[in-house]
């Protein structure tokens, strides 16, 4: 009986693995999967642990090859205007205004002339308008036109809130400007008319309420530049900052107590009390173009001459304070800011930036593009010659 049970114990002991052998090749394999998911994340989320690039694969992997997603097709005008809204490209033409979902299909348009179109989005409402012209249109998602104005006499500027209000600025008989508010039901609810002050540019708070307009004027015999602040509720002018003798481009709400003045020789910001919370300045450059598309900052492309290649890029945080600079040394044709990236048109090549300026991606394929569209996850729409489609990087 022992003999058996002592011959049993030795055959069952030849067949048991060696444990360390096999717990060696489990350290093993988990080392590569380590190796293998530390070289994705390096490739993937470049730039702090970016998983837009993860996102881009996972969203476009089924389309990437596929020739007609993304492809649109439009009229060809050198005064076009392009944005985006969500996956939807949105253009303004002197057609009218025109919305195409993400697969390229016209789904709403609006026909009327402009002459110099102007084109606004936010969230789910476009807004397009002839500058020196009468007429303003407006288009909700899945709605299609909610607004068409034929005001008597030259839209100068208008603006478009994030809850779908409208404001804008226009002349009339016996009046240097009118100011007009409209809700986000597209009613007219506050209408300024003054007859002593010229106020060229318009801005619409978040909440639709609050209204920023930049007057042009004399102190003294000298050029002065102003904001001027207004309350759909209140008839009384609510407070005047001055810009000094500032020659502004774009007064825009960066949230409901923070404005943007982007003037000739820099960028100032201020609160609805009048207190100057930042200031940026280019006083030895020449303003090309700028964008406040981006999450947090703006985008400035500027010249060290009028004429000539020598560009720079520079973005500059809320604050004022600049986050990063780098001289481009060509023509930028084209920028576009959209979540934490730039899109760059140069002649020959798109180049995309992160907001500090690090190249993120570049490629000379462009085609005949002569615009961009940043979007938020890192894809860009090259648009140009009546036609665009979406780059993917």
């Amino acid at each position: 009986m022992s003999d058996n049970m002592e011959n049993i114990t030795e055959l069952n002991t030849d067949k048991i693995p060696d444990r360390r052998a096999l717990v060696k090749k489990i350290v093993v394999f988990v080392v590569i999967v380590a190796a293998v998911c530390c070289s994705v994340a390096l490739f993937l989320f470049n730039e702090g642990l970016n998983l837009d690039g993860l996102r881009r694969w996972g969203r476009y992997l089924t389309v990437r090859n596929d020739e007609n997603f993304g492809v649109y097709s439009f009229d060809s005008h050198s005064s076009n205007r392009y944005e985006k809204m969500g996956d939807d490209l949105i253009v303004a033409s002197i057609g009218g205004l025109s919305a195409y979902d993400k697969n390229g299909a016209e789904r709403h348009v609006l026909q009327k002339p402009l002459e110099l179109p102007q084109l606004l989005v936010s969230g789910n409402m476009a807004v397009a308008y002839d500058v020196g012209g009468s007429t303003l249109l407006a288009l909700q998602k899945g709605k299609g036109e909610v607004l068409s104005l034929e005001e008597t006499h030259p839209i100068l500027d208008a603006d478009l809130s994030s809850n779908g209000a409208i404001c804008l600025s226009s002349s009339a008989s016996g009046y240097k400007s009118v100011l007009s508010v409209y809700n986000e039901e597209q009613d007219l609810i506050y209408r300024w008319l003054s007859s002593t002050t010229y106020f060229p540019l318009c801005a619409l708070a978040p909440n639709g309420r609050d209204m920023a307009a930049i007057a042009m004027g004399q102190t003294d015999g000298v050029f002065e530049s102003s904001i001027y602040l207004f309350r759909t509720d209140s008839e009384e002018i609510q407070n005047k900052i001055s810009l000094g003798n500032e020659l502004v481009y774009d007064i825009t709400f960066l949230d409901s107590d923070l404005m943007c003045a982007v003037c000739e020789t820099g960028v100032q910001y201020f609160n609805m009390k009048g207190e100057q919370l930042g200031h940026y300045s280019y006083t030895d450059e020449y303003l090309k173009d700028f964008d406040l598309g981006g999450n947090g900052f703006l985008t400035l492309s500027t010249n060290m001459y009028r004429a000539g290649n020598r560009y720079s890029l520079t973005t500059v945080n809320e604050k004022g304070k600049e986050i990063a600079s780098c001289y481009i040394g060509e023509e930028i044709l084209d920028l576009s800011a959209g979540g934490r990236y730039i899109a760059v048109l140069t002649p020959g090549k798109l180049t995309i930036y992160t907001q500090s300026l690090h190249v993120y991606h570049e490629t000379t394929q462009i085609g005949s593009t002569t615009a961009v569209v940043m979007r938020e996850d890192g894809s860009v729409l090259l648009l140009g010659s009546g036609q665009g489609n979406v780059y993917i990087p």
